[in-house]
């Protein structure tokens, strides 16, 4: 009996002394420094150059077509913001008629048929992904409501993280009074981006 017991204690003790011979060595080499950067870029375009009210009349509130799309892309850690600034007439911004020199100028409004008015209405879309492309609160607005052009840059539309293929849709309104001059009328609004 004696015996017997002796060689499982020899037994147990090669166990624990082999999981001591076996245990894996570490050693570390230098750290190893891993660097990399990456180019800031911004840009945007519009899906359409050209938009048309057709024969204004008093008695409404006329929407030109087709309206604008605009996409805009940045990588800019604090966001971009997409301008607009308006080319107008006569020292003001608005749809003008050089020929009559009369212009239905633009303003932040609530237009009313028969009276002289003209702005854009912008809404963001779900296309495009990374933070949202969200339009300034002047020109964030429905119904008969429409934010005034400058001649100067504002903003029409701010994100405040990068975005991919963003979209602001900007839809152009117009009204006339009995005494806007008859002739043709044209506005040029020119958009820009830029990094924050």
């Amino acid at each position: 009996m004696k015996k017997q017991a002796f060689l499982a204690i020899l037994l147990v003790g090669a166990l624990i002394l082999t999981g001591v011979i076996f245990e894996p060595e570490m050693s570390f080499a230098d750290d190893v420094a891993v660097t990399a950067s990456v180019s800031t870029s911004v840009s945007c375009s519009t899906t359409a150059t050209s938009t048309a009210f057709g024969t204004l009349t008093t008695g409404s509130i006329a929407t030109a077509s087709p309206n604008s799309t605009l996409l805009m892309s940045c990588n800019y850690g604090a966001g971009c913001d997409l301008n607009i600034n308006d080319a107008g007439g006569g020292g003001n911004p608005g749809l003008w008629n050089s020929s009559a020199s009369d212009i239905v100028q633009s303003a932040d409004a609530t237009l009313s048929a028969g009276t002289e008015g003209y702005g854009i209405q912008a809404a963001t879309t779900a296309n495009g992904s990374g933070g949202v492309l969200y339009p300034s609160v002047n020109y964030w607005v429905t119904g008969d409501n429409v934010g005034g052009l400058t001649l100067g840059t504002s903003v029409l539309a701010s994100s405040s993280v990068p975005i991919s293929g963003r979209e602001i849709t900007v839809i152009h309104k117009a009204a006339i009074s009995g005494l806007t001059a008859a002739g043709s009328y044209a506005d040029t609004i020119t958009y820009g981006c830029v990094g924050n």
